[in-house]
C-alpha cells in the first residue's frame, strides 16, 4: 500500500539512521548522567540509562515515581528504539576514568584502614580485658 511505501521510504530517508540514533541516545545519556551525583549514578545507573533514552510516562504514575516510557520514536525516520542492553557504564573521557579509579581505590583504602583500625581496637579491648582479669586473679591468690 501507499502508506507502507511511504513508511519504508521514510526509514531509509536519513542516511546513517544508526549511527545518527546512537549518537542521539549518547548524547541525550551524557547529558542525565552529568546532572545527576556520582553516588546517585552509581546506585541507580540502569533506571537513570533508561529514563534518559525513553522518558517518563507523565500519565502513568507508581508509588511517587513516573513509569519509564516503552519506547523512544525518531520522527524524522520513524524508527523506534524499544530495549537499550546496558553491558557497561564506564567513562569515556581518560582524565575521568582515571578520577573515577582513584576514588574507588580511595574508598577501598579508607573502608580498609577503618576495619582495620576497628579490629585493631576490639584485640586492644580484649587483651585490657584480659589483663584486668589476670590482675584480679593474681589479687585473688594473694589474699
Amino acid at each position: 500500500s501507499k502508506d507502507n511505501a511511504e513508511n519504508a521510504a521514510a526509514l531509509f530517508a536519513v542516511p546513517d539512521f544508526v549511527g545518527d540514533s546512537c549518537k542521539a541516545l549518547a548524547s541525550r545519556i551524557r547529558g542525565a548522567v552529568a546532572a545527576v551525583p556520582f553516588d546517585d549514578f552509581h546506585r541507580n545507573s540502569a533506571r537513570i540509562i533508561r529514563t534518559s533514552v525513553f522518558g517518563l510516562d507523565e500519565n502513568m504514575k507508581k508509588s511517587n515515581l513516573f513509569k519509564v516510557k516503552d519506547s523512544f520514536k525518531f520522527t524524522a525516520n520513524k524508527l523506534v528504539i524499544t530495549n537499550v542492553d546496558i553491558q557497561s557504564v564506564e567513562p569515556v573521557d581518560q582524565r575521568t576514568r582515571d578520577s573515577l579509579q582513584k576514588s574507588v581505590q580511595l574508598a577501598i583504602e579508607i573502608t580498609t584502614n577503618s576495619q582495620e583500625a576497628s579490629a585493631r581496637h576490639e584485640a586492644e579491648r580484649l587483651e585490657q580485658g584480659a589483663k584486668g582479669k589476670l590482675e584480679r586473679q593474681k589479687i585473688h591468690d594473694e589474699a
